[in-house]
């Protein structure tokens, strides 16, 4: 086969901007900004365990003191990593500006250790420091991830500028909240009985609005970047689905976290102790979870299968869930019955419960991640008989393509299905469904061994091939799309065929008109004319009438050669004169004799019934043009010797033509004499090969149907 002929574009995302268009100065300072980063981190580090060997006070060390410092420099890290490979996203800028909050954070949890031991009055100031900072210097870190992040995720753009307002109502929520918390008098939040040193006295109604309405824009903020998300994972096909996987990820680990910390939150078991230490740790985690994935989605989303991670995170999160819910109901319910005696019974119970109940439940939950993942390629039958029903609702030939590509597209979650089928010596693209991305999967389709066409996959993720699963589903669906191709292009080539037989009569009744018109029509005409003249000259002129009369009877014989001429165009005359054998016979003795320049003549040996049965009209005329222009191939090109006609019968009318000339050299042969026999029989629903002879020559070979021609 030829190249390719593409006719579904491949579309670039935006966001392919090359890691070249990285400019000296920007990566100069997101390292600059990383190296002052770790050392700060460093040394406030070394401040912290100095603090905690000389005075045993680990309150608060893993959640603050070590969780604080280890984010700012992650943060630091995954920003520098985008910036070196995507500068123009603004998304590492961005970690850059959470990272230096958690600086911040850090270094606030870091001086209030130190409050209780230095002398007055630098306890009081740092104190006073301490706390104002720690009050609203923790809010771009937690806040600019679910916000400007998700906004703008993945290509650092908008997905319109109607877009803009959420991003404004994002920034100036921010903004108002920190400077309310910064600037508001009274007692800091969670150091009641320290006051806002920078506090301005009389503002507190002004200040409450103002934290009042930068809420409800940091809620508009929040909500729309998350249904900027959701808007972005529908519309995205191909490369761009593989990009928002990730960020999808980050969001469940976001619901399992909130699904694991709210019952403390709720039931008020968070005061203190190791507990409240672990959901901080928790939260920071989550929320570091989401970096990591954008930065995966941004760099190197290739890099690693998404798809398996979900699916393992589902099920096995859900079943963790869906365990401890169990256990928790079996032995809260006994208890109200029973009582707490029997504690060490209920447990055993329970335990037994949820381990007959383990297996039939992560089976259930497995196939529906599956479902969810990788569509209906565990229901074959199901799929098959959707496509099935899709088929059948089909119009038009041309409408099975789409059809049947979208079809298996949405049932198997797949990113790009497309249908190639052979046209003049290329594949062109039927139809096609989603985006191309990669190489895809290349699956023959064909019709009782013949290849009707290709069915074209792409693969959910970049280097990722189908599971056995897939490829046997993928298998039974080709066989059946090969089937349905292939009465497509029947279909097709049928209104094909009737459009030029509609079209082919239209023309044979424009040439008869020409014909008779310009031809017949003025020439009988002149005779009418010719008629009256002699008539009026037989009186007057007998011997010149004479000359007129032998003039006209030139004229006549012309007219009816003329006449001959247009029956025979027909059909030719010797057909019903003779029958088709003789007549074929009268046709190879007139190629056979020797032609005007000398050269001997081609013996021309006919073998067939003397008497064959008749015959439907189209297949005796198709099969004497088929010989002739074979015959006059054989005469004025091949130079051959000798030829021979073959007509055998049975259900079809077979016809060779064999000759011991130069032979056929295939496509550089091909012309419009041979164009015409394929049309011919194919026009009946036959088949016509021409090939070179093994011992030398060219055979060709005609099969013509009789049932269904008349």
């Amino acid at each position: 086969m030829g190249e390719t002929e593409q006719l579904t574009p491949t579309i670039r995302p935006k966001s392919a901007v090359n890691a070249d268009d990285s400019t000296p100065r920007s990566m100069w300072l997101a390292r600059v900004w990383a190296a002052a980063v770790i050392i700060v981190m460093a040394l406030n580090f070394v401040m912290v365990v100095w603090y905690v060997v000389r005075t045993g006070d680990t309150t608060s060390f893993l959640s603050h003191q070590m969780m604080t410092p280890f984010l700012s420099i992650i943060y630091t890290g995954l920003g520098v990593v985008i910036i070196n490979h995507r500068p123009r996203n603004p998304i590492g800028w961005i970690f850059l500006i959470v990272s230096s909050s958690y600086v911040l954070s850090a270094l606030v949890a870091g001086a209030l250790l130190y409050t209780s031991i230095l002398p007055a009055p630098l306890d009081s100031l740092l104190l006073d420091l301490a706390t104002w900072l720690g009050n609203w210097a923790w809010l771009p870190a937690q806040l600019l991830p679910l916000t400007f992040v998700f906004l703008l995720f993945p290509d650092g753009r908008l997905l319109s500028p109607r877009w803009r307002i959420i991003g404004w109502a994002a920034g100036l929520g921010l903004l108002s909240l920190m400077l309310g918390l910064a600037a508001h008098p009274g007692p800091i939040a969670d150091w009641a009985s320290q006051p806002n040193p920078f506090g301005i006295a009389g503002a507190e109604r002004v200040l409450d609005s103002l934290m009042t309405v930068g809420s409800v824009l940091l809620a508009i903020g929040v909500f729309g970047s998350m249904f900027a998300i959701a808007v972005r994972f529908r519309r995205s096909e191909g490369i761009e689905r593989a990009r928002m996987k990730w960020l999808v990820y980050a969001a469940i680990l976001i619901l399992i976290a909130g699904a694991f910390t709210l019952p403390y939150w709720l039931t008020g078991n968070l005061a203190g102790g190791l507990a409240l230490e672990l959901s901080i740790v928790l939260t920071n985690l989550v929320t570091l979870g989401i970096a990591v994935a954008v930065t995966i989605a941004i760099v190197g989303y290739r890099l690693y299968d998404i798809d398996v991670i979900i699916n393992r995170t589902l099920v096995y999160s859900v079943m963790t869930g869906v365990i401890i819910l169990i256990y928790s109901i079996v032995v809260g319910t006994a208890s109200v019955f029973f009582g707490s005696s029997g504690n060490w019974l209920l447990t055993l119970v329970a335990t037994g419960l949820v381990a007959v109940l383990f297996q039939p439940i992560r089976d259930r939950l497995q196939r529906g991640v599956n479902h969810l993942l990788y569509g209906q390629r565990d229901e074959p039958f199901e799929v098959m008989a959707r496509l099935g029903q899709s088929l059948e609702q089909t119009i038009t030939p041309d409408s099975a393509y789409p059809t049947i590509v979208e079809t298996v597209a949405q049932a198997m979650r797949l990113p790009y299905v497309a249908i190639q089928i052979p046209r003049g010596g290329q594949r062109w693209t039927a139809g096609a469904y989603g985006i191309p991305g990669g190489d895809p999967v290349s699956y023959e389709l064909t019709h009782q061994g013949e290849i009707v066409g290709w069915l074209q996959v792409g693969r959910r993720a970049p280097d990722e091939a189908f599971n056995p699963a897939d490829e046997r589903l993928l298998q039974n669906i080709a066989r059946q799309a090969g089937a349905a191709v292939h009465n497509a292009q029947l279909t097709a080539d049928l209104q094909r065929s009737r459009q030029q037989i509609v079209a082919g009569r239209e023309e044979e009744r424009r040439r008869l008109r020409r014909d008779l018109h310009d031809g017949l029509g003025p020439s009988l005409a002149s005779l009418l004319l010719e008629a009256r003249v002699l008539r009026r000259m037989i009186r007057d002129d007998p011997a010149a009438a004479e000359r007129l009369a032998d003039e006209m009877q030139g004229d006549i014989r012309e007219t009816i050669d003329d006449v001959r001429r247009v029956v025979n165009e027909l059909r030719p005359p010797a057909l019903d004169d003779l029958g088709l054998v003789p007549a074929i016979q009268m046709m190879a003795d007139k190629f056979g004799r020797p032609r005007g320049d000398g050269a001997a003549g081609t013996v021309i040996q006919v073998e067939a019934l003397e008497a064959p049965p008749s015959l439907p009209a189209a297949v005796e005329v198709a099969a004497y043009r088929i010989i002739q222009e074979a015959l006059t191939n054989v005469t004025h090109h091949a130079r051959a010797r000798h030829a021979c006609i073959r007509l055998r019968l049975d259900r079809e009318l077979h016809i060779e033509i064999a000759d011991d000339g130069i032979g056929f050299n295939g496509s550089r042969d091909e012309g419009v004499g041979l164009h015409s026999m394929r049309e011919r029989a194919a026009e009946l629903g036959g088949s016509l090969i021409v090939s070179r002879r093994p011992e030398g020559g060219t055979l060709v070979s005609a099969t013509l149907p009789i049932g269904g021609a008349g």
